[in-house]
This record gives C-alpha cells, structure tokens and sequence, in this order.
C-alpha cells in the first residue's frame, strides 16, 4: 500500500482532562509522533507524545489527564490513558513542538490504602480483586492462569499503598501486573491463556520480518506490525512467517535448535507503539514469549531431555502442560519417551497387542475415559496428542512428586507415592507374567523400584539429545 493511501487510513486523537482535544478528524491536520511502552516488568505503561506546531495559547498542563488513541479507520481506539508528568516546548528546525512525557496512574497520595484480612485458604485472586477496588482500576486478569496452589494456607493480610502490596505479591505468587489504560493488569507470561488469538502475518499487517530470540531454543519473539489497539499484554498471538531474523546476541557459543523459527503462538509480554503521522512508522512492536517456557536458564543450559527427538513445538507444549501441572517438564519427556520406544510418535502402538496406542500408551478404555478414542488419537499430530498426555495427568497432579510417582501414574497408579521397595506384584499372578521383564534379580516379585528404574534410564539417556 503506498505511503500517501497509509497516512489517509491512519487515525488518532487525544483527550484532556476529559474533554476532546483533537479528534480523529482533526487529527489529519497535525504532525504527531509517539513512543508509548506497555511493559509489566515497570508496573507503569510511559509515553512521548509530541504535537507540532500548536497555537501559542493553547494550555497543556503538567498533571493534566491524558487520553491517547491511534489505529486504523478499521482498528481504531485507546492506546495510552494517564497523565503528564511534564510538558515541555521545542523546535524541531523551522516546527515548534509541544512534547508531553505521560505516564499511566495518578499520584500516589491519590491511591487507596487497603486495609484487609484474609483467613487461611484465601485465594491471591481474592486479593488481586481488593486491590483492584481500593485502587480503583478495572481488574484484567485471566483466572486460568491461577490454579488452588495460588491460596494463603494461613492467611494473608494487606496492609498499606497498593502497589507496595502487588510488587509483594508479584514476587511471592510470580506474575506481572502493569497499570494501562485505566485498567489493573495482572498477567503470567508463561502460564497458557484463554484469551483472544490474533494472526500476526503479512495477511494483518505484519512489518518485515520477526525475530526468534531468548535463547537457543527461540522461545521468545518480537515481531511487528500495523498498530491494532485491540492486542494487549493480556492477548495471545500466532505468528507465521516463511522468514525470520535471529537474535545472536549468544549464538556465538550456543547452537541454534536446528529447527528454531517463529511461527507458532505466544503469549503477549511487552508491546511499544511508534507512530508518525507526517512519517512511514505507525506500527507496534511486540515482545512475546511461548506459553510455558518461562524458566529462561534452564533453555539456555540445555533445554529438555530428547528434545532434540521432537519439535519446537512439541518442546513448547509440554512446557506449557508442565507450567499447567506445576511439575518437570523433563519427567513428561522420560516417561513418553519410554512408552513409545523413543519415537514420540502419536500412533507408536503396543508391540503386546494390547491395542494400546500413543505417547502415553493409552489403553482403548482409558481413550475412552479421556473423551476420545484409540483410532482417534491415532490420527492426531504429536503435539495434538500432548492435551490428552495432560488430561490424562490431571487427576494425579497432587500426588506426583517425582518422576517415579509419575511413571506410577502410567503403569500402577496404586504405585503413586510408595517406597521403591514396595511390592507391586508378586508370581504366580497374570500381572507379574505381563509384567515379567521388571524383575531384574528374579526373586518373584516386582518392587516399584525396579518398575521406575526403566524410566530413570530414558530420564540419563535423554540428556544426550536435550535440545
């Protein structure tokens, strides 16, 4: 699209203190240029704002409350609420330039002050929604992201200045929060989303390429694109480029996973949007990261165990379920990689004849139980079939605490939480005949040590192929 057909479809507007300043029409008739960073890791979303050459009279005040939108004729709305902290004049050649530096919120002095028990049990999202009313902000949260492990097992009590209370929570519960527009963000980076997708490619306006980044592993990607104010921090997206640019920032001395790239979905973390009316630039760009892959120094030492074995995705999506279940991405990875003889195949069978299939070798009735069926899961992808690897898993979450326990889950879920020297099975009986080849001393009985000794083996051997 030619740059004069950009500019026309391009639309912004401002208000002060409420009351229209300029509007999307108006717009048209003013140079503005804005740099506006929403970013968790500040707590506070920041803007440059500059308008050129404004009547002298015209009053813009320190403090005052400031409204900013900008988008497209299409996609079209708020993209910054707050207020100035200063307000300087320029000249910019033969233009005067009125700059307004705006950060989100009000003073501090004009914050609510909790005041608040909780008794044991209290759910954090409790407090988060407190907080969100003292304060007051709308509260944006994705419930999903918190599980019954976010509780205050002996009670919690808030006392003083809001964000003094979040950053402490921030810390204890591990998330990110960020005031923007007018709204109390909470978010987990890495925890799956249930919000809004949006297709990032050269189809919605996506600019140039992305770029992987975050590691050798490429968990992470900033890419950008036509500002579309309907994609927050709290938003996921799916990118998809036949090409992509490479942070090397460490690729020096780490290998690239050979089969790194951009496409796939992420979770929003960080987004900056630039703009120039009189310019080319009117883009945002976005900082986000695969759902589930926030233990950054764990990729850079390695990644998973076998997975080099599957791909990117594949990696991605058992981090996630990990992220989900609270447990070692690492055991997930063991124990399939044992049920399928390596091959993570969707369709490895059973070579007993069981009719048994899969990465976790679901049994015709357990598919069934699981709301699917063999042939069905058969006929799925790898990483399709990892949603039923993490069903499955649920009902034992609580209970696993090794990867011993996990295996458990597979084989003898009554395993789950013994010794390894408790006795599983014992001859003559048709489950020590099945099961025959896990007693390794020949004694007539298979402890639950000698079962998990199998999966500890994939566990060593995988970490030879870790990617």
């Amino acid at each position: 699209m030619a740059a004069g057909m950009n500019q026309y479809l391009r639309a912004w507007a401002m208000l002060l203190n409420g009351q229209p300043f300029i509007d999307a029409t108006d717009g048209r008739q003013f140079r503005v240029v804005f740099d506006i960073v929403v970013n968790p890791g500040n707590t506070l979303a920041l803007a440059d704002i500059q308008i050129y050459n404004l009547a002298k009279t015209t009053a813009i005040q320190q403090r005052d409350d400031i409204v900013f939108s900008a988008g497209y004729q299409d996609k079209f709305d708020t993209i910054f609420t707050g207020m100035i902290s200063n307000v300087f004049r320029e000249r910019h050649g033969p233009d005067v330039v009125t700059r307004m530096l705006c950060r989100t919120g009000i003073a501090a002095t004009d914050r609510g002050t909790m005041s608040s028990s909780y008794g044991p049990g209290a759910r954090v999202t409790d407090v988060l929604s407190d907080a969100a009313r003292t304060w007051p902000l709308y509260l944006e949260i994705d419930p999903a992201q918190f599980t019954d492990k976010d509780v205050f097992p002996t009670g919690y009590e808030a006392y003083g200045d809001v964000q003094d209370i979040l950053n402490k929570l921030a810390v204890a519960f591990d998330f990110q929060w960020v005031q923007d527009r007018g709204s109390l963000v909470i978010t987990r980076g890495d925890k799956a989303r249930t919000t809004t997708v949006f297709d990032i490619n050269q189809h919605t306006g996506m600019v140039g390429m992305p770029e992987v980044n975050r590691g050798p592993q490429g968990i992470g990607v900033n890419v950008t694109a036509r500002i579309n104010p309907y994609i927050r921090t709290t938003s996921r997206i799916k990118v998809q480029s036949e090409f992509s640019t490479y942070n090397t920032g460490n690729l020096y001395i780490a290998e690239m996973a050979g089969d790194a790239s951009a496409n796939g979905e992420y979770n929003v973390f960080a987004i900056q949007y630039v703009g120039d009316s009189h310019g080319e630039a009117w883009d945002m760009r976005i900082d986000a990261i695969r759902a589930g892959t926030r233990d950054l120094a764990q990729d850079n030492a390695g990644g998973l165990i076998w997975g080099a074995r599957v791909s990117q995705e594949f990696r991605a999506k058992v981090r996630e379920i990990a992220s989900h279940q609270g447990l070692d991405p690492n055991w997930y990875m063991a124990v399939m990689a044992f049920e399928t003889g390596r091959t993570f195949s969707p369709s490895e069978p059973n070579k007993s004849g069981s009719g048994a299939v899969g990465l976790l070798q679901f049994m015709p009735a357990t598919a069934k139980g699981l709301g699917t069926s063999t042939q069905a899961l058969v006929n799925m992808s790898a990483v399709e079939q990892l949603d039923y690897v993490e069903a499955y898993f649920k009902p034992y979450v609580g209970r696993i605490r090794n990867l011993g326990d996990m295996y458990m889950a597979v084989l003898w879920p009554d395993g789950i939480g013994r010794s390894d020297s408790w006795v599983m099975w014992t001859s003559p009986s048709i489950y020590y005949t099945q099961n025959a080849g896990l007693d390794t001393n020949h004694d007539g009985t298979i402890t639950r040590g000698e079962a998990v000794n199998r999966v500890y083996t994939e566990f060593k051997l995988g970490e030879a192929h870790k990617a």
